[in-house]
């Protein structure tokens, strides 16, 4: 179920560091555009240096900033790669697609409708390079293989897992192994090798193409490459606004993991970023090597880019590393959109429209010309670019129903507010709600729920939740453990009522259970 079209707000599309507005107007083309979707792993909303916040340098993602369009309010609707990548093919909510750790793979039928599927079924010349990230069931609903996916493609160079930094230890990637067989090389300068070749090569067909680069980086461990890894190496970092301020978190966030590796951000922060940075910039070096084989064939002009995060990424704010959880830093994306067709007179714009990771398949199918007869959750932001609307969703569900059972939450934003719900609540833990005000508290370091100001905020934002959790039940997968969030997460239910096995089985492992160790563990 979607909740869109509703036109509340205006759409401000504003060029960076001006106060003139877009008129957001497309050139209609004959040709079908190519369309390159970079994906980064991990990479905070402001790690880039036209932002001018820490200091950096990016000057290929600047060109694409200053070129296209950024999303300020693209979220990942679930913070985490696995579930992420499922929800960008298909635009599709984890509780649909049903896959994440421990929970499950994507169904063959789902596969056949992701945005890879479509557009070559369509006629494009198809490839994926880099880290897929999740697992696709056989035809017959057993587990899948790497064939499943990569046979799905015309030109692959991918790998299903983590994979690797050293290019020639990712032995799945047949188009690397063919032209350098063991050659050593840093896998993010490789994929923008690589990402070169496929540029050629689908450009020799006559064919539109669909080119999706999905990178390890900057995702730890840390591997710098030897070429760049001088360039952040004695800068001390500014600190964002909630450095350090754990204390402020819900006892649910601070038995997670986010916080725990947050320690490591805290004690060493100037190091950790010089790192994290280091591979940022040696993925806009490689991003750049793309760029310029697009100029250098003259396909620059007719080829549509998308460049976005599966997360983001707390980098020590609120006390805690990695991503995850809800709150802006963990959830919000970087996002831009290049469309070299769209007449526009100026640079740096921004787009305020609520949006999220589920509406990237429906944007390139819809970018592709094709008419899209799947169900998604996602709605096309070209509709926004062209100016046909202002908004395509009143709301968007921010899940989190993996890792330790006490830090697992559900929330939904809007253009202005924010609810979470920590809703485990067995001793020593009470459900608790949170709510903030992004509008005038960016960073969220005000909670107002129990402010008697905000009570009707509340109730709405509640009321939104609680359609979510039907929408949830109505449209869940079976068999993937998610049909019992639309009750562990059920406000109106005292948690310690719900069944006792299904709360067990929230657990990474059932022996812990009744224990609580991993709890006292975290809160050290």
């Amino acid at each position: 179920m979607n909740f869109v079209l509703r036109q509340m707000f205006l759409l401000v599309l504003v060029p960076f560091g001006s106060i003139f507005k877009s008129n957001c107007q497309s050139e209609i083309q004959v040709k079908k555009p190519n369309i390159i979707f970079i994906l980064a792993d991990d990479m905070s909303y402001d790690s880039m240096g036209f932002m001018d916040r820490y200091n950096l340098e990016t000057p290929n993602l600047d060109k694409l900033a200053e070129q296209g369009v950024r999303f300020t309010k693209n979220y990942n609707t679930t913070a985490i790669c696995m579930a992420s990548r499922a929800q960008i093919m298909t635009g599709l909510y984890e509780f649909s697609t049903g896959t994440n750790f421990l929970h499950g793979d994507l169904s063959y039928n789902t596969w056949k409708e992701s945005y890879s599927q479509v557009l070559r079924n369509e006629g494009y010349y198809v490839g994926f390079g880099g880290k897929f990230g999740f697992n696709v069931k056989n035809k017959n609903g057993r587990k899948g293989s790497l064939e499943t996916v990569s046979s799905s493609f015309d030109w692959w160079c991918g790998w299903m897992g983590q994979g690797s930094y050293s290019m020639e230890k990712n032995k799945d990637a047949f188009a690397y192994i063919e032209k350098y067989g063991s050659k050593k090389e840093h896998t993010t300068y490789a994929l923008g090798l690589m990402g070169q070749d496929f540029i050629q090569e689908a450009n020799a067909t006559g064919k539109p193409f669909c080119l999706s680069i999905s990178y390890k980086a900057p995702h730890t461990p840390y591997f710098l490459d030897s070429r760049y890894d001088k360039i952040y190496r004695d800068q001390k970092f500014p600190k964002p606004e909630t450095f350090g301020k754990g204390h402020l978190l819900p006892k649910q966030a601070k038995s997670g993991r986010p916080y725990s590796k947050g320690k490591s951000w805290v004690k060493d922060y100037d190091n950790s970023m010089y790192k994290y940075h280091t591979m940022i910039y040696a993925m806009d070096t490689s991003i750049g090597l793309i760029l310029g084989e697009l100029e250098k064939l003259d396909l620059d002009k007719n080829t549509i880019i998308i460049f976005t995060s599966d997360n983001g990424h707390f980098n020590g704010s609120k006390s805690m590393g990695g991503k995850l959880y809800a709150y802006e830093e963990g959830s919000l994306a970087p996002t831009i959109i290049v469309d070299p067709r769209r007449t526009s007179n100026y640079k740096f714009e921004t787009c305020t429209a609520l949006s999220g990771n589920i509406d990237l398949a429906p944007t390139i199918i819809d970018y592709a010309g094709v008419i899209d007869s799947a169900k998604r959750h996602g709605n096309s932001l070209k509709s926004i670019l062209d100016g046909d609307i202002h908004e395509i969703h009143e709301s968007i569900m921010l899940i989190n129903v993996w890792g330790i059972a006490s830090a697992q939450s559900l929330a939904v934003v809007t253009l202005d507010f924010k609810y979470i719900n920590w809703f485990y609540g067995i001793d020593p833990f009470e459900k608790t709600e949170e709510l903030f005000d992004l509008k005038n508290d960016a960073f969220e370091q005000n909670e107002i729920s129990k402010k008697d100001a905000y009570h009707t905020k509340l109730t709405e934002m509640r009321s939104l939740y609680d359609r979510w959790l039907r929408t949830w039940e109505s449209e869940t997968v079976s068999g993937a453990g998610y049909e019992k969030y639309a009750r562990l997460g059920n406000r109106a239910i005292p948690f310690n009522l719900n069944s006792q096995e299904e709360i067990r089985d929230m657990y990474f492992n059932k022996k812990d259970f009744g224990k609580r160790n991993s709890t006292k563990k975290n809160k050290k």
